[in-house]
């Protein structure tokens, strides 16, 4: 054959080595054609330069294929020869065949694309095994569960692999190596338990009442709902199956270190169907305290609002959770005072609703506080109102600038309506169709008035005085009616726009009137895309903290008829 494949390379890789690792699809296809095409020679394979060549290091071009995923390259290797090829291993103290090398790299297709064509011997499906899952090769779970009842691990694998497997939503594997092994559900790696991964995925354990309105009210095949239901509830047996193992810890509970670093994981995850069965278990864990912080001091840190709501379904036992002064001389209302993580005011659209948000949480861990918190002192001498002041100075000016700049913007686009609506209302000329004529009177005025109630609201919301107590309600409100009018008027003049030209154009094509009508959706279209500020400003305003449905209720009740013997002041406290 011509001499196109040779060594190139300073360890003798070929010409395919090299353009196998340079991914290089279309050289390799034509670079295989060519060796095909000519037979192999005697020399070919004393200079060692065939399919199946091998570097200094017992490479093969496969191997450097299956190290960059190139599934296309494998595959035009391994329609010449997949036999022999993808079985031929590297030189040295540690073999490495195309298999192994793809599953260290976390290429999962192309681990699919040579798995039925290795060959396996001595121990080698136990690692090709843990190489998998320590790779979080877990596109196709059947191999997992293919390779699980022929693999023999030692040492801490066991509890490595089964950590590795929650952590990966592999839920069904993990829950099968439990059954078969249920001492796995206490065991650590890296000091985490698999309680400790379940903590931190509240994904895992999303109930009908987190779930949004259109997948609580259709159920549609295609995304996948069944699926995901299934996935849940395997996750919840494994939670289940694993706090379980903690059962003759029951009365010490409180005092395990795992169930306590558990908790406060779940709770910064904000993971509150975890936290809901962890309480079901045992609901002393609640006296639970980090750095003097019961999981209610988080939630007010870390606004977490799912969990702070549970303080509602607990009356005044709850006030006594939430009793504590910290070393600092801060209280609870403190906790409120401070400015929110930013990636939660980051998940709010605009610095004037995040403002609003904040005062929300303020005013409502003020209303479940003891009333002595206000005048409180901490040891800087701040009051919680001197300290959300101080802290919120920024956001209020940032939330002023915010509200300024919207309002006036949209002051201009109401004025503009306005004059072209106040302009049609008195135009002559057009054909007099009863009802066609009276849409388009009746949706002029409809836009002429919804331009003018914006007018009066975005000017009210310039000559405010922007306090703080201005942005609760008064502000959001004024601008929430200032753009929807807008938005109102936006779509009424576009109706009258399209009706007018109808009018007026009646005895020409229709297909003009229909070309010209999709024109005039566009800015509809585009209102509706931008409906979400209106719906965040009467979600905070009017839905915030006010949960839908009671979670501990059932889990509190059954709680205190088992635990009536208990001195802790839990059960002195009616719920």
């Amino acid at each position: 054959m011509p001499r196109i494949q040779r060594h190139i390379g300073i360890d003798r890789e070929t010409t395919l080595h090299v353009a196998a690792a340079a991914n290089q699809e279309k050289f390799v296809k034509n670079l295989l054609k060519w060796m095909t095409k000519y037979p192999i020679t005697a020399e070919d394979e004393a200079e060692n330069v065939t399919l199946t060549a091998q570097n200094n290091n017992g490479t093969t071009a496969l191997n450097f294929a299956a190290a960059v995923g190139n599934l296309k390259i494998a595959m035009e290797m391994l329609n010449i020869n997949k036999k022999e090829l993808p079985n031929i291993a590297t030189r040295g103290d540690n073999p490495i065949k195309p298999l192994f090398m793809a599953a260290s790299a976390g290429h999962s297709e192309m681990v699919k694309l040579l798995y039925p064509y290795t060959t396996m011997v001595g121990n080698e499906e136990a690692e090709i095994f843990i190489t998998c899952v320590k790779n979080d090769l877990y596109g196709h779970s059947e191999m997992v569960k293919l390779l699980y009842p022929y693999t023999t691990m030692v040492g801490n694998e066991e509890a490595e692999i089964f950590i590795t497997c929650v952590k990966n939503d592999l839920y069904g594997e993990a829950l099968q190596m439990l059954h078969d092994r249920s001492y796995l559900a206490r065991a650590e790696n890296n000091g985490e338990t698999a309680l400790h991964v379940l903590a931190r995925k509240p994904l895992a354990f999303v109930n009908e009442s987190q779930r949004g309105v259109l997948r609580r009210h259709i159920n549609i095949p295609w995304l996948m709902f069944e699926q995901e239901n299934s996935k849940q509830s395997v996750a919840n047996d494994l939670f289940t199956e694993c706090l379980l193992a903690y059962k003759s810890d029951v009365e010490h509970l409180i005092k395990t270190p795992v169930i306590q670093q558990v908790l406060f994981d779940a709770a910064r995850a904000d993971n509150i169907e975890f936290l809901v069965k962890l309480i079901r278990f045992d609901f002393d864990i609640l006296w639970l305290t980090e750095n003097d912080k019961s999981i209610f001091h988080i939630a007010v840190e870390k606004r977490l609002e799912s969990i702070f709501n549970l303080l509602k379904e607990l009356s005044s036992f709850g006030d006594i959770i939430i009793d504590r002064i910290f070393e600092n001389g801060s209280n609870i209302l403190h906790l409120a005072a401070e400015l929110a993580p930013q990636e939660k005011l980051n998940a709010i659209s605009g610095a004037a609703l995040q403002m609003q948000r904040e005062l929300l949480w303020f005013k409502e861990v003020e209303k479940i506080g003891s009333p002595n918190y206000k005048e409180m002192k901490n040891n800087d001498g701040e009051t919680p109102y001197v300290l959300f002041a101080r802290k919120h100075e920024v956001l209020r000016k940032e939330g002023e600038k915010w509200m300024t700049n919207t309002a006036t913007s949209s002051m201009v686009v109401a004025t503009l309506i306005g004059s072209i609506m106040f302009t049609g209302q008195v135009a002559d000329g057009l054909n007099k169709d009863t009802h066609l004529f009276l849409a388009y009177t009746v949706s002029t005025a409809i836009s002429l008035f919804g331009s003018s109630t914006s007018l009066i609201m975005f000017l009210s919301i310039l000559i405010s005085r922007y306090s703080y107590e201005d942005f609760l309600v008064w502000l959001p409100v004024r601008l929430m009616i200032g753009v929807a009018s807008l938005y109102i008027s936006i779509i009424a003049m576009m109706i009258s726009f399209a009706t007018s030209f109808w009018l007026k154009n009646y005895n020409h094509r229709d297909v003009i009137f229909v070309v010209i009508s999709l024109f005039a959706c566009v800015p509809i279209m585009d209102v509706f895309l931008k409906y979400h500020l209106v719906f965040d400003m009467v979600q905070s305003t009017f839905f915030r903290f006010r949960p839908r449905h009671r979670l501990l209720y059932e889990e509190v009740s059954n709680a205190h008829g088992c635990r009536s013997q208990s001195d802790n002041p839990a059960h002195a406290t009616t719920v």
